[in-house]
């Protein structure tokens, strides 16, 4: 006579890293999930693949971050919180004069030495675009971008870095925008050379930005600037009637 089968205990999470020995199984994750979406790109990634380089249970990946869209947020995240670490270290540390052009070498030397980065962050662009449950995070990750470059910005035309002002967040968004732009084309052709092209949006930049070496007094604020600079009034025309 057959045993009768015993019920099926209900499935639960798996339990805390910190019960299981592995307390640093979610910056595991992260680091091998950067490492192979970089590789083998977004789609051809599997959630078994991720565990397996990062030496833990496929069931901590859906424990902490619950779908590969997630997990590509969550690394993403982690890039852009050492690219702001290191941007606000450059712009601490960096002599107001030399700070234009120590950050636009900065940004092409980022481009160069981790294209991989750049990658994964226009696959979660599109990924933002695609899944409306992600896209407001995506957007809160480039604000977040634009409000570091815009402190940057906000330093050079000698005002406070921790209250940029609307005009300072004007010139992060063309920067961000062209740095992005610039990437995925370096990206997209070996044979494009970024270089000359970073050349000329800082100098399009500092042409029309109040700062130390573009010839202009540096503004505090934006509006007063613009406000002095005003619109040129013009000339009188010479009279044309004859002179008695």
């Amino acid at each position: 006579m057959a045993r009768p089968r015993s019920p099926k205990k209900p499935s639960s999470p798996p339990p805390e890293p910190a019960l299981t020995g592995e307390p640093d199984a979610r910056e595991r994750l992260i680091a091998a999930s950067s490492r192979v979406l970089a590789e083998r790109g977004y789609d051809a990634t599997t959630v078994k693949e991720v565990a397996r380089v990062a030496g833990v249970n496929q069931g901590l990946v859906h424990y902490y971050f619950g779908s590969k869209d997630a997990l590509l947020l969550a690394v993403t995240r982690a890039h852009s919180a050492q690219y702001v670490a290191e941007l606000k270290k450059l712009r601490d540390e960096t002599p107001l004069e030399d700070l234009a052009d120590t950050s636009f070498a900065w940004g092409e030397r980022h481009l160069r030495a981790s294209p991989e980065q750049f990658r994964l962050r226009y696959e979660l662009f599109a990924l933002g675009l695609r899944n409306a449950e992600l896209t407001s995070a995506v957007a809160e990750l480039q604000a977040e971008g634009d409000l570091e470059v815009a402190r940057t910005v906000a330093r050079y035309r000698g005002g406070e870095a921790s209250r940029p002002e609307p005009l300072d967040h004007h010139y992060a968004v063309i920067i961000k925008s062209c740095f992005d732009g610039l990437a995925l084309q370096a990206l997209l052709d070996p044979k494009f050379d970024p270089g000359p092209v970073y050349a000329l949006l800082k100098q399009l930049v500092l042409s029309s930005v109040d700062g130390p070496g573009s010839g202009k007094a540096p503004a505090r604020r934006g509006t007063r600037s613009q406000a002095r600079r005003g619109t040129p009034k013009p000339r009188r025309r010479p009279s044309t009637r004859p002179r008695r």
